[in-house]
């Protein structure tokens, strides 16, 4: 497991001692100070390598919700109903209604993903605002969304068992399909 949830603060202080040691390298012309400098390059490589390689659960399951809301867009039935838990009969339900009653525009965004992981990263509560163009019962308009998804990893994939609609503002629950 990575010890930090991205790479850029270790790469900031191999960058930071690399450029200081090229200035000593720079002012005393010793050897060392190059070589170390250099050292310390190939060290923030490496870091920024080994993150690109590593996939935290916390990565892997914000990159379900991005697939999630892309198969939902447009309206890909299956895809959609994959993450959803099999054992969510209600919600699968749900999430046929809505695909029938709701058309997304392709000027979705999400925004302000954050993800809370508990029970040894087996579940995920995640919190997004979606903003972008819907239609929905015939009306279509610009309206700000507040999501709470609940994911609980299941044979090694991640799979939505509960979804809350929020108050933009608030936070406050709303009914799935209220107007508001």
């Amino acid at each position: 497991m990575w010890f930090t949830e991205t790479a850029i603060p270790p790469m900031v202080v191999c960058s930071a001692i690399a450029a200081i040691l090229f200035i000593l390298w720079y002012q005393r012309r010793l050897g060392k100070f190059l070589i170390g400098s250099l050292i310390m390059v190939l060290v923030t490589v490496g870091f920024y390598a080994l993150e690109q390689n590593i996939v935290t659960p916390r990565e892997r399951v914000e990159a379900d919700l991005y697939s999630l809301i892309d198969a939902f867009q447009h309206k890909e039935q299956e895809k959609t109903l994959d993450y959803i838990s099999p054992r969510a009969n209600q919600l699968q339900d749900m999430v046929k209604l809505a695909l029938s009653l709701v058309t997304l525009n392709d000027d979705l965004r999400i925004t302000d993903v954050s993800t809370e992981m508990k029970s040894e990263d087996s579940i995920a509560i995640m919190h997004f605002r979606a903003n972008g163009t819907a239609m929905y019962a015939g009306v279509s308009g610009k309206q700000p969304t507040r999501w709470e998804l609940r994911w609980l990893k299941m044979g090694g994939e991640w799979k939505v068992t509960e979804v809350t609609r929020l108050n933009p503002i608030t936070g406050d629950r709303l009914r799935t399909f209220s107007v508001q």
